[in-house]
């Protein structure tokens, strides 16, 4: 059996480490459903990280579209949590009437 040369002289292209971890990273976040902000920055500055991994040694790696569908999805999760969650007043007491309070009129 013998092996072809010209698979030794181009070695095949594989995903980028950081684009991988971005992905991995990002797919956590959204398990915790964007809630934990740290985690999310993590992920976008991973899949920048992938992207420049990428375009300094396109010849050995692939995984572009991994890095840029872990940004658009760190990014409609900080929109998502953003518009879902109300602002906590910092100053205003919160208040809660108790339920046998309620006095009619």
């Amino acid at each position: 059996m013998e092996r072809n040369s010209s698979s030794q002289d181009s070695p095949r292209r594989r995903h980028a480490p950081w684009a991988m971890t971005a992905i991995v990273t990002a797919l956590i976040a959204l398990l915790f459903q964007g809630s934990l902000p740290p985690l999310n920055i993590a992920a976008a500055i991973f899949a920048v990280m992938g992207l420049r991994q990428i375009r300094r040694q396109p010849e050995r790696y692939i995984g572009r579209a991994l890095c840029w569908i872990a940004i658009a999805l760190v990014l409609i999760l900080a929109i998502l949590n953003a518009m879902l969650q109300p602002p906590v007043p910092g100053d205003a007491p919160v208040t809660v009437p108790e339920p046998g309070a309620v006095q009619e009129q």
